[in-house]
């Protein structure tokens, strides 16, 4: 087996170092593995040679990088080279429309969530499915203990801006009805389930709507106004109680203002963010239906307990084994409430414990490869 990894061009993406780590990892297990870092005016040229000299099998593009990428008679470039593609996406395929419409014979879909798996069939990929999170490079041999972090709570969120409610303007329009309908489905919702919201919505309105790229991008602007709401409602209650807790992310000191309990950092590279989960008893995942939860992950395996948003795909890895506490996304304050309970039951250090051999054990980056080359053998690759 000949798997061809893309590498982000951008030491900062956070891709790049799930991509080095995931190729080294496979070269471990025996694949063939060629690591391609993407960038440059001629980089699709240096691909296509680098596929046709080392007969590669499989590309693997986190984010779904140029899986739209198709030759002069339209068809896929990964078809009429005879490799497939792997894509292992750390956000929503809702925000990449384009990378989900063109027919590739060998796809396989890593994604976060089921919900996401059912987006990208409705775009028209019809894939192989592997459901998993990201893994991490290494486990903190011997982290501090819980008591003796100087750091009470950390949630690392970027300044997204304030949610505003853009689709006022049309209001009378069926569109607005599709928008009203998922926004409002959406917030009520513990799990944020786009796909569900959206298909419940046309049910309910009658809309027929097809779905292509106008709808999606609505979505797409949906699940941004969903972001930037959460994070604005858990930064205001943050700055409203008196939980002491580091927010890491330019912009929110202008936003909440000096607080007594409040510590304001600059936004961190991800590969810096270990060192400060290392320093913090709790810390605080946020977006975990969105995203793929790779900063819940890092903090166990930094020996920090995690206290997330819900996520099925953590409930059933983690939470069944009280290796993570959930807060409800609806009502903000009760991440304050599973915090304090956390620490003041003493329960914080069993949970970070359970978390970090559960990392040690399932969730490093040689276990994904071997998750992934179990999947392709499953399907016949």
């Amino acid at each position: 087996m000949n798997i061809l990894v893309y590498r982000a061009g951008s030491n900062n993406n956070v891709t790049t170092q799930m991509s080095v780590c995931l190729a080294q990892a496979l070269a471990q297990l025996g694949v063939r593995t060629t690591l391609v870092t993407l960038g440059g005016a001629d980089w699709l040229d240096g691909v296509v040679q680098a596929i046709r000299d080392a007969q590669i099998d499989y590309v693997l593009a986190f984010g779904s990088f140029s899986a739209d990428l198709r030759t002069p008679d339209g068809r896929s470039i990964y078809d009429s080279l005879g490799c497939g593609l792997i894509g292992w996406d750390v956000d929503h395929p809702a925000y990449q429309f384009k990378r989900f419409t063109t027919p590739i014979r060998k796809r396989v879909q890593i994604c976060a969530s089921e919900s996401h798996f059912r987006f990208a069939q409705t775009m028209g990929c019809r894939t192989a499915e592997a459901l998993m999170v990201p893994g991490v490079e290494a486990v903190a041999e011997d982290p501090l203990p819980i008591e003796d972090r100087p750091i009470l709570a950390t949630v690392a969120m970027s300044w997204l801006g304030e949610p505003q409610v853009w689709w006022n303007g049309a209001k009378g329009t069926p569109a607005y009805s599709l928008i009203e309908g998922v926004v409002g489905r959406l917030l009520a919702d513990r799990e944020v389930d786009m796909f569900a919201a959206y298909q419940a919505t046309l049910a309910d309105t009658g809309l027929e709507v097809n779905f292509d790229e106008n709808v999606c991008n609505l979505l797409s602007n949906i699940g941004l106004f969903v972001r930037q709401y959460d994070r604005f409602l858990l930064g205001k209650t943050l700055a409203e109680t008196d939980l002491p807790c580091v927010i890491c992310g330019t912009g929110w000191r202008e936003r909440l203002g000096e607080r007594p309990h409040l510590t304001y950092a600059e936004s961190l590279d991800f590969a810096d963010l270990g060192e400060l989960y290392g320093r913090s008893r709790i810390v605080l995942n946020l977006n975990a239906a969105n995203g793929a939860s790779e900063r819940a992950v890092l903090a166990m395996a930094n020996g920090a307990a995690v206290v997330s948003d819900y996520s099925p795909l953590l409930q059933s890895q983690f939470g069944n084994e009280n290796a993570i506490r959930f807060f409800d996304r609806r009502n903000p304050i009760s991440v304050a409430e599973a915090v304090t309970t956390l620490l003041t039951s003493g329960e914080a250090q069993a949970v970070a414990d359970q978390g970090r051999a559960l990392v040690s054990q399932a969730h490093l980056w040689p276990h994904k490869a071997a998750c992934l080359m179990e999947t392709l053998e499953t399907i016949g690759a």
